[in-house]
């Protein structure tokens, strides 16, 4: 059995009386007010109950996890601090325990290095906190910046012990003597 009727077009099995009206533009016209009896009725309640979706769920995982990190370098900035503003009596100290018979003598040059790695270690602690404080307050993955600070730290230590070190002639002539 086959349909001999014609194949109706486009809007001829509309219901009777129907009229298609062309959509409205989302966005009105300057010269355009919406009317109230348009805009969609929203009760009270129902907007405190409507989920805000640019809201994320915390992560308290994370929050522990860096801030156990922060304590930890809090912890190490003031030790680290602490060496570095007496530099040159910790360089002596090692220089005693190597067994190496040298007296270290750039001390004021030792001082000055200790002094400038001691507020750039406290601003990369400051930078940290002020970092991830910032990242967990925005709910987003925290926890690695504290420890990007303190590969950060150790860099900037390890500089400075360096230039310590090489700032003193007769420490570097006593260490090559006493390779050989």
């Amino acid at each position: 059995m086959t349909d001999e009727r014609p194949k109706p077009k486009y809007g001829e099995l509309a219901p009777e009386g129907w009229v298609w009206k062309p959509p409205q533009p989302t966005t009105p016209d300057a010269h355009q007010t919406p009317s109230p009896a348009s805009a969609p009725v929203v009760s009270p309640t129902a907007r405190a109950e409507a989920p805000d979706s640019s809201t994320k769920p915390r992560n308290t995982t994370d929050l522990v996890i860096t801030s156990i990190l922060l304590v930890i370098g809090l912890i190490t900035t003031a030790n680290s601090v602490s060496s570095l503003l007496e530099l040159p009596a910790i360089i002596q100290q090692v220089l005693d325990i190597q067994g190496l018979d040298v007296t270290y003598t750039a001390t004021a040059a030792a001082n000055l290095l200790g002094t400038i790695g001691a507020v750039v270690l406290a601003l990369i602690y400051a930078a940290a906190v002020w970092l991830s404080v910032t990242a967990l307050r925005a709910r987003r993955r925290a926890f690695p910046i504290p420890i990007a600070c303190a590969v950060l730290s150790f860099m900037a230590m390890f500089f400075v012990l360096m230039l310590a070190f090489f700032a003193d002639g007769g420490l570097m002539n006593a260490i090559v003597e006493q390779s050989r």
